[in-house]
């Protein structure tokens, strides 16, 4: 007998309660329905705030487990979390982390040696994506909240309209990772 939508969707959250993220693909195949049942489901879900649609997948939302769902504080800097520049860390020695913006997560990922999973926030479009395959903007005229400002995007193209328009330097993650090592004296000058 199938399940029932609510089902399923309980299901899902107990999955990512366990996982942490999971992939459409991983989703169908735990539930035995097609990837377009799982992304109507994640749909439902994400709408009600419960989980957040990745690229491919869904993770927890960085909000504490509180009833009134208020927004966590950043684990780095203690500023609230908002939805716009938000990453997720989940690591063996602390377990799921929010941060408020790249600058922190990425600070967070230094000092944790053993990442699980680490999700940052697309700044256009506020869909998470894997911090490996984002780009970064670093000092741009836009800032967040931490100095400097890291924003992260989905796609470079799009990275470099931005820094076009913003300034600031487009980095991967690896260079980002390293500047954090250096104490982020990272030149922003064009």
């Amino acid at each position: 007998m199938p399940l029932t939508p609510t089902v399923r969707q309980r299901h899902i959250i107990e999955l990512l309660g366990a996982r942490q993220s999971l992939s459409i693909r991983e989703l169908a195949a735990e539930l035995g329905v097609s990837a377009m049942t799982v992304h109507r489901d994640l749909n439902v879900l994400a709408g009600g705030g419960q989980l957040l649609k990745t690229r491919g997948g869904a993770a927890l939302p960085p909000r504490a487990t509180g009833s009134e769902g208020v927004p966590g504080s950043c684990a780095m800097c203690n500023r609230p979390v908002p939805e716009r520049t938000a990453v997720i860390l989940r690591s063996q020695e602390r377990g799921r982390l929010a941060a408020c913006c790249p600058h922190c997560g990425l600070a967070l990922l230094e000092d944790n040696a053993s990442p699980g999973l680490m999700l940052v926030t697309d700044f256009l479009y506020h869909q998470m994506v894997s911090a490996n395959e984002a780009s970064y903007l670093v000092g741009s005229e836009v800032t967040s909240c931490c100095t400097p400002g890291i924003l992260a995007f989905v796609n470079r193209e799009d990275a470099e309209r931005f820094r076009q328009g913003f300034g600031g330097k487009l980095m991967g993650v690896a260079e980002m990772r390293h500047a954090l090592r250096i104490g982020m004296s990272v030149s922003v000058e064009l």
